[in-house]
């Protein structure tokens, strides 16, 4: 859902963005892979031109 957002703003915006750097959550916050609503702190930098 997340990745899905933030492609659809790109494309809705009719500009290039590149991924610099993608945030998670720190160790203290572990995610299960049979719980994904456990990812939940995500971010991205990124660089639009």
């Amino acid at each position: 859902l997340f990745n899905g957002t933030i492609t659809a703003a790109v494309i809705e915006s009719g500009r290039n963005a590149r991924i610099l750097h993608r945030l998670a959550q720190p160790a203290d916050h572990p995610i299960n892979p049979c719980h994904p609503e456990s990812e939940y702190l995500k971010g991205l930098i990124l660089t639009v031109d």
